[in-house]
């Protein structure tokens, strides 16, 4: 069984890492944001919904691992520069391909969650006109399958949390193995990841009342928190060399 994570020491290790290193992280992030609000502005000025989720995509897979860069160096202490946002567009196909696959699980899931908690109403509103017992057997049924959805999903969305991390050290890496290697690195881990990323709900709350603000300090404490933390499971699995 592998070791947990002290996210106590996650999170003092990262503050470490950022410490005077702020300026061209944030800087990084703004550009990103706006380049993210020019695409989603985009879409809502002509009313095409479908074309801020393609916007959407092409920003993450220019851009996002140009982010993961530079998250993955401030967590090995080592200087980043705001222009490292742009120096990972050649991973462009592969980051899309990442991107899309968790696409595709959440709309997935999404449906299959929709459809499962419409039909739970639907048994609820009927039971009257129903046998008292198989009404009753529908509904916990409906509500075991609610369940098991959810579940299985938020699983599988944390199994494959760490596959951005994968690619940038292994360019090569086939997306198959990026995905199983994820999963490997996180048996054992899921409720460590769930915990630290609870312990930023409380900020994230109070950055809604600061404008936004807040999230320029928030956004890498976040990303470079998460970066440490695969550097402390990564070690869990052994890599076979591409």
């Amino acid at each position: 069984m592998h070791e947990s994570v002290d996210i106590k020491k996650i999170k003092t290790k990262t503050r470490k890492s950022l410490s005077g290193k702020y300026t061209d992280i944030v800087i990084a992030i703004l550009i990103y944001i706006i380049f993210a609000g020019m695409c989603y502005g985009t879409a809502a000025f002509i009313k095409e919904p479908p074309m801020a989720i393609f916007l959407g995509l092409i920003i993450t897979s220019l851009f996002y691992m140009g982010l993961i860069q530079m998250f993955v160096k401030l967590a090995r202490d080592k200087k980043v520069k705001y222009s490292e946002l742009f120096q990972r567009t050649d991973a462009f196909f592969r980051c899309a391909a990442i991107t899309i696959v968790f696409l595709a699980i959440n709309t997935l899931f999404a449906l299959l969650e929709y459809t499962a908690v419409n039909s739970l109403i639907i048994f609820i509103s009927y039971q009257a006109d129903l046998n008292i017992a198989l009404s009753s057997f529908m509904i916990v049924i409906g509500i075991i399958l609610s369940v098991a959805i959810a579940i299985f999903w938020i699983v599988l969305i944390l199994s494959l949390s760490q596959s951005y991390f994968i690619l940038y050290d292994h360019e090569s890496m086939p997306l198959g193995d990026i995905f199983r290697t994820s999963m490997d690195m996180m048996d054992g881990h899921k409720l460590d990841y769930i915990l630290l990323a609870l312990s930023f709900v409380g900020w994230m709350f109070l950055g809604l009342f600061t404008l936004g603000i807040l999230y320029l300090w928030l956004i890498p404490y976040i990303g470079v928190s998460m970066a440490n933390f695969y550097e402390k499971i990564k070690n869990d699995v052994k890599i076979i060399d591409e």
